[in-house]
């Protein structure tokens, strides 16, 4: 049993050692002044357990060697006090007041003379010292173990995580320091101190992983964010935000993902999109300096008009950034970038939509009063109302009215389109005849259609209808119309009005090059024309058929075609009927 507890002395002794080894050489490494409270603190404490067995073999008096003991332990306490005043401060004058006092109590250990034996007699004023050394190194380390884990509650995941293994580490090195100090191995059997050893061996890698979580801890603790990372990679693909507000949304849930306070978010031009946990007076101070750090992580945005740079900072309560924070920063800032820039080519295109909305309300007001004037001299020649005309000329005044018709069509179906890209398209809904509206659609259009023949079959009785007749009757006129561009000269179209159901349907069917299916995907779209060479030379805008299917859908129907190459096309309005 003697060699066992021996060995287990020296591992406890090995471990402690490596523990401050491996705390000392990763501050070494990277400075953090934060940490090195916890390196004199863990340095301290392996001190102290090797101490005895080194001033054996060296040789050193007993009373120095226990005096070393005294001012060690002290160190420890105050170290680990200071450690956790690093990360919530305590005030300057309670923080000072402290170092007072412990300066103080480690002054009378020293002065009452303290046996290094356990079992001596003690005087009054050795009591006294041992009872301050005692109640002070456990007020530096208990406090830290509550306040630790009380300001752990409600933090984002990471953060509360990394509080709450603080906390435990704090209580390991209080097991650990009971089970070896007070609890000596002069007031415990062979059996106990072997269970004692285990135990401090058991605890002291756990309290590395408290002080200095490892990789696959820091993993463990980011996963309750991993949902709140999918949420934020949604909103970077498809919300569409202003750029400030995306990038501000990002930062939040990039800092929140490895457990960081503050960030910021620079522009291609350097300027400041957002900053999250400090002002942008703070964050562009910040901006300004050089050079990454642990505690300060510089992540490039390859946006497309330059590079932007995503920062992120480490607080008090954040595991210091390693290698996989990193990756999975760059990983996000991937997204980050996309996100930005679809914004951006978002706006883009709305700019330009505005613009082309723009154009086509301005050109069509524009061009509709001098269309009017043309067409109403046009109808005088016509009508004799100007004097006699030449035959050839008077043979081609239809033909210029008919234009002057098909003019006003496009510039109708323009302004109609501006009204509904801007909201403005209101419908009039009154009750009205179905056939009679489609009747009359037609003969407002009769010089267009003069060169074909056109069929209407209608019903005997009246198909009532809630619509608005002028918005109706734009949609019969542009299936007329196109039925007529797309035949050849003196073919003939069929109209039929009809009613299947609680539904009143009209349509439009023509024998002319038909439609083949992939081109009847981009019939109902904006500006959308077939490209063919049968359709190179027909007129048109492309915006027929898509408003009038929005009209058409407006009323709660719809517009549909079938259509096959070299047979014609049917298209067909649907419109639901009064339920009276």
């Amino acid at each position: 049993m003697t060699s066992v507890l021996q060995a287990l002395d020296i591992a406890v002794q090995a471990a402690f050692v490596a523990l401050a080894l491996f705390t000392l050489t990763d501050w070494v490494r990277h400075r953090d002044r934060q940490r090195l409270w916890l390196v004199v603190a863990l340095v301290s404490l392996s001190a102290l357990v090797v101490l005895t067995p080194a001033a054996a073999l060296v040789g050193l008096p007993v009373q120095l060697v226990t005096d070393l003991a005294l001012v060690l332990f002290v160190l420890s306490g105050y170290a680990l006090l200071m450690f956790r005043n690093s990360l919530i401060p305590l005030g300057r004058r309670l923080a000072a007041a402290i170092t007072v006092w412990t300066v103080l109590v480690a002054i009378i250990g020293v002065a009452a003379g303290l046996s290094s034996n356990p079992q001596a007699q003690q005087s009054p004023f050795q009591l006294a010292a041992v009872g301050l050394i005692v109640i002070t190194w456990v007020l530096c380390v208990i406090e830290p173990i509550f306040r630790l884990g009380l300001a752990s509650i409600g933090r984002p995941s990471v953060e509360g995580s990394r509080l709450r293994s603080l906390s435990l580490g704090y209580a390991g090195l209080v097991v650990v320091i009971v089970a070896s100090t007070v609890a000596g191995p002069a007031l415990r059997s062979p059996t106990a101190a072997v269970v004692v050893d285990l135990i401090v061996l058991a605890i002291v890698p756990l309290m590395y992983a408290s002080f200095a979580p490892p990789l696959w801890l820091r993993q463990l603790w980011s996963r309750p964010e991993e949902e709140e990372l999918r949420s934020a990679l949604h909103e970077l693909l498809l919300y569409s935000a202003d750029r400030a507000t995306l990038a501000s949304r990002a930062l939040a849930g990039g800092a929140r993902m490895v457990g960081a306070p503050a960030g910021f978010i620079q522009d291609s031009d350097g300027s400041m999109l957002a900053a999250h946990g400090l002002t942008q007076k703070e964050a562009a101070a910040l901006a300004a300096q050089p050079g990454t750090s642990r505690s300060m992580l510089r992540i490039p945005l390859d946006l497309t008009q330059g590079q932007g740079m995503m920062t992120i900072l480490a607080g008090p309560f954040t595991p210091l950034f390693g290698q996989w924070e990193i990756s999975r920063l760059r990983g996000f800032a991937v997204s980050i970038t996309a996100g930005l820039d679809r914004v951006l080519l978002t706006g883009r295109i709305v700019a330009l939509e505005k613009a082309k909305t723009d154009f086509l309300d301005f050109a069509s007001h524009e061009l509709r009063g001098p269309i009017t004037v043309i067409k109403g001299y046009l109808t005088m020649i016509a009508a004799g109302s100007l004097g006699d005309v030449p035959p050839k000329a008077a043979s081609v005044v239809p033909l210029l009215v008919a234009k002057a018709d098909e003019v006003n069509s496009m510039l109708e179906q323009m302004i109609e389109t501006s009204r509904l890209e801007e909201g403005r398209l209101a419908l009039r809904k009154e009750r009205s005849d179905v056939a009679s509206l489609t009747e009359d659609a037609i003969q407002n259009i009769g010089p267009l259609v003069s060169d074909h023949e056109v069929n209407i079959d209608r019903p005997p009785e009246p198909l009532w209808a809630d619509v608005d007749p002028d918005r109706l009757q734009i949609v019969v006129r542009n299936l007329v119309s196109n039925a007529v561009k797309y035949s050849a000269a003196g073919a003939p179209i069929a109209v039929t009005v009809a009613r299947r159901d609680h539904h009143a349907f009209v349509a439009v069917t023509d024998t002319g090059i038909g439609i083949n299916k992939d081109d009847q995907r981009s019939l109902f779209t904006r500006f959308g024309r077939i490209q063919s060479a049968a359709t190179a030379h027909t007129s048109g805008a492309g915006l027929g058929l898509w408003l009038s299917r929005e009209i058409a859908r407006m009323h709660d129907g719809d517009l549909t075609v079938e259509s096959e190459p070299g047979k014609g096309s049917t298209f067909t309005l649907e419109i639901p009927l009064n339920s009276d």
